[in-house]
C-alpha cells in the first residue's frame, strides 16, 4: 500500500516526537528524560529554560545543566517551585532537582 502524503510539513519537533514514540518500548511509560525535555520550556518559562536545561535523571533526581554557576544556584533556591512545575504536568517521580554550571 503507497504511503499518503501529508498535507503540511512536519516541523523537527513533530518528527522528533514520532521518533522518540515509535523508539519507546510497546506499553512503557513515557516518563524518560525525552519526555521532560520536551516539556520543560513550557514548565519551567522562557528565562530558565533557556539557561538550563535536563541533562539526566538517577534515582528520581532530575539534574540540570545549566550555563552559568549563577544559574544553578537560582535552580537550587527554587528547587521547590520546579518541582511543583513538574508535578503538575505529570512527572511525579521526580522528588529532587540537582543544578551544576558547564553542563548545558
Amino acid at each position: 500500500m503507497p504511503r499518503r502524503r501529508r498535507s503540511t510539513p512536519r516541523t523537527p519537533g513533530d518528527a522528533l516526537d514520532g521518533l522518540l514514540d515509535a523508539l519507546a518500548p510497546e506499553g512503557a511509560e513515557d516518563r524518560g528524560l525525552a519526555s521532560i525535555q520536551r516539556v520543560w520550556s513550557a514548565a519551567m518559562g522562557g528565562p530558565i529554560a533557556a539557561a538550563a536545561k535536563p541533562v539526566a535523571i538517577v534515582d528520581g533526581v532530575l539534574h540540570v545543566g545549566c550555563r552559568e554557576a549563577t544559574w544553578a544556584h537560582e535552580i537550587q533556591q527554587r528547587e521547590a517551585t520546579v518541582l511543583e512545575r513538574l508535578h503538575e504536568v505529570g512527572f511525579t517521580e521526580i522528588r529532587a532537582i540537582r543544578a551544576r554550571a558547564g553542563a548545558a
